[in-house]
């Protein structure tokens, strides 16, 4: 079926003369063929915003270089371990392996701060999320926590992973 703008010789009474209606129908021609691309816009634009999270186990942490009380862990997802017998197998999800993983709350940690704490008075050190304190020195490796990861998505699909939990401390 073809279909042929109308060619208006005059206007309509009021005030909308033969160039506005010309324009409302180009207008309406165009908002038809754009109609998909209109309510994609619309439906992204009012879609809610969220960040995917899960309940994963610290695998190791490692110090930020040049930072101070500052590190990145290694994650994966965590499943409870079934009991022995059961005859269950541990899924293995791969969705939630960071190798980047941030504790948001050593964010401004420095030297002397730590989450708002002065650690000098009385002289503290404090670990990794999910370390223990052996032999003189914090570990890690084989850390023991699960902690709530969220994932944020940059506008080229860059992951930053990140958590929320405070540090072991010692009084030295």
């Amino acid at each position: 079926m073809a279909y042929n703008a109308p060619n208006f010789t005059q206007g309509l009474p009021g005030g909308a003369n033969r160039v506005v209606l010309r324009d409302w129908t180009q207008s309406a021609s165009t908002v038809g063929a754009n109609m998909d691309g209109i309510m994609w816009a619309t439906a992204n634009v009012n879609a809610p915003q969220y960040s995917p999270s899960a309940l994963c186990e610290l695998v190791s942490a490692t110090l930020i270089s040049g930072a101070s009380n500052r590190w990145t862990y290694t994650i994966k997802i965590w499943h409870p371990t079934p009991l022995t017998g059961s005859g269950v197998t541990v899924p293995r999800d791969y969705t939630f392996d960071y190798t980047n993983c941030i504790n948001l709350r050593e964010w401004h940690n420095t030297s002397t701060i730590v989450d708002g704490m002065d650690i000098t008075s009385p002289p503290s050190t404090i670990g990794p999320v999910g370390s223990r304190y052996t032999s003189g020195a914090w570990t890690t490796s084989e850390l023991l926590a699960k902690v709530e990861v969220h994932v944020a998505y940059n506008t080229a699909g860059g992951a930053f992973a990140y958590f929320d939990r405070p540090n072991p401390i010692r009084c030295t």
